[in-house]
């Protein structure tokens, strides 16, 4: 058994968000779906660990490509639950963490609308949602770069400067 992990808006998951809109108990916000871009049909996801031992790994690689710093909202969906919905497959990730890219990243390929539909269901009744905070990123990545965990010269130019590194 092993997670699978896709960044998204904690908000927009929220089951007391769909209260506040006026939706019925068992509709999933249509807000959602914006967590859910796909690319040639499919959509990038990041295999974690059973133990968790490579969450923060991938967080920090995912952290390193956007222009801030901010707390960074994901789900983590455990692998069975998403079988029926598409094949898995090993692809390059495109981050400065050259070993989440290479050992970790995956598509959820071939989907349909129907498809997509049925994940959103899936993740909005089953995924695990977590947070970390900002301050919390910022360590991660100023250690992750002194480490050599990720390539300081393929980060994100704006993030770099703002965080020093």
């Amino acid at each position: 058994m092993f997670y699978l992990l896709r960044k998204i808006r904690k908000a927009r998951w929220d089951p007391v968000y769909r209260a506040e809109i006026g939706l019925p108990p068992d509709a999933v916000p249509a807000d959602c779906l914006a967590d859910l871009n796909t690319s040639r049909c499919a959509l990038s996801l990041w295999e974690v660990h059973a133990d968790m031992s490579n969450v923060e790994s991938i967080i920090v690689a995912m952290a390193t490509t956007r222009d801030s710093s901010a707390n960074f909202d994901y789900a983590l969906i455990k692998d069975h639950r998403l079988a029926a919905i598409g094949p898995l497959q090993q692809t390059e990730g495109d981050s400065p963490n050259t070993r989440a890219n290479h050992e970790w990243h995956r598509d959820l390929s071939g989907l349909s609308t129907d498809k997509l539909n049925e994940l959103v269901l899936v993740m909005f009744s089953y995924a695990e949602r977590g947070r970390i905070l900002r301050h919390d990123i910022e360590n991660l990545i100023r250690e992750a770069v002194r480490t050599g965990q990720v390539d300081r010269a393929k980060m994100n130019e704006r993030l770099r400067v703002r965080l020093a590194v």
